[in-house]
């Protein structure tokens, strides 16, 4: 639901100036210094909405710091508002955006961020905006410090689903995994869509993920390589383009180079490009068209003269997915060879 505009915002805001940071990186790697020196741990609420659970929750904890940080400021004058009412001297709020997290806050600074009720973004194309993608993840895992903790709730079953499946693979173990989180009666401290859904009797997702040492492996499944893929190659493509040239029926992944989405080297470049790659493991990982199933292996360099012989729709990348090579069924499209972020 849209939050409507609120005509008095500005000055309902400066009302609330004294839990208010105006300027939140000027406070990296020293937020309890500056708000609260004698707080006994860092906690930040992505998107708190209208406050309820993050005011509740900073009562109950007098002696832990809370940061929340929201993207819509009519939405937020609420929450500051619950805070200022309460009169509360330990939570403080920020207008920004997560994926900015790493310039608020300094390595291991953050113990826990709780991620309650975000948007689900269902389309598959839109799945790198969840709050859960490991494009996100990869952020928290740069302020959090190990042993640190995502608290995540949601209403929504194929969100959570996607995220507990998305968060092991970025060094989070789960626990407290939960698909019925008040099945026998209220549990914890709700927000305001929570209290709401509890009331229709929809069933409340809740998990917790603990970060740890992690190497980042090359991911396991299709999915997991294809929106790394994208990531990596296709980043500055438009939402439209990839809609409709890459993503929709019957496209194909490297239509992003045979439209000119991406520059790239073509046939004899790009062939010339992967046989100048050191020897090592690369991967290698197949769409799947049609009735085929796709897959993931690894490979090593350099391949066989007769390697690409039988295959079509592949794709060879690094551990890292620096550069990357497709191999398509088209004899007048590719082999294509691209770098990422050229």
């Amino acid at each position: 639901m849209r939050m409507r505009k609120k005509k008095n915002l500005i000055p309902r805001m400066e009302k609330c100036a004294a839990c208010q940071v105006k300027d939140g990186f000027a406070l990296r790697g020293r937020w309890q210094e500056a708000l609260m020196g004698g707080a006994r741990e860092l906690r930040v609420e992505l998107g708190c909405g209208k406050g309820r659970f993050t005011a509740e929750t900073a009562r109950l904890n007098p002696d832990i710091l809370f940061v929340a940080i929201e993207k819509v400021p009519d939405a937020m004058v609420v929450a500051m508002e619950r805070v200022m009412a309460l009169e509360l001297k330990n939570v403080f709020f920020v207008v920004g955006d997560a994926a900015l997290l790493p310039d608020y806050f300094a390595p291991g600074e953050v113990d826990l961020i709780y991620i309650n009720f975000c948007d689900p973004w269902p389309s598959g194309r839109h799945a790198k905006r969840r709050l859960t993608h490991g494009n996100f993840l990869k952020l928290y895992r740069q302020v959090l410090k190990m042993g640190g903790q995502i608290h995540f709730k949601t209403d929504n079953q194929p969100l959570f689903e996607f995220s507990v499946e998305e968060l092991p693979q970025f060094g989070f173990a789960l626990s407290e995994v939960t698909r019925n989180l008040h099945e026998n009666g209220p549990v914890g401290v709700m927000t305001d869509y929570e209290a709401k859904f509890y009331g229709l009797g929809q069933p409340i997702n809740r998990c917790v993920g603990t970060m740890t040492e992690w190497d980042a492996p090359f991911p396991t499944t299709f999915r997991a390589v294809k929106n790394q893929w994208l990531d990596a190659f296709a980043g500055d493509v438009s939402e439209a383009d990839l809609g409709k040239h890459v993503l929709a029926e019957g496209n194909y992944l490297w239509h992003i180079f045979s439209w000119k989405l991406v520059p790239c080297l073509e046939g004899g470049g790009a062939r010339d490009a992967l046989a100048a790659l050191p020897a090592g493991k690369a991967y290698l990982f197949y769409e799947g068209k049609w009735n085929d199933l796709p897959y993931v292996k690894p490979v090593e360099l350099p391949l066989a003269a007769n390697f690409f012989e039988d295959l079509h729709d592949v794709y060879l990348v690094d551990k890292d997915f620096t550069w990357t090579y497709v191999h398509t069924h088209e004899e007048a499209c590719g082999p294509y060879f691209c770098r990422a972020g050229t």
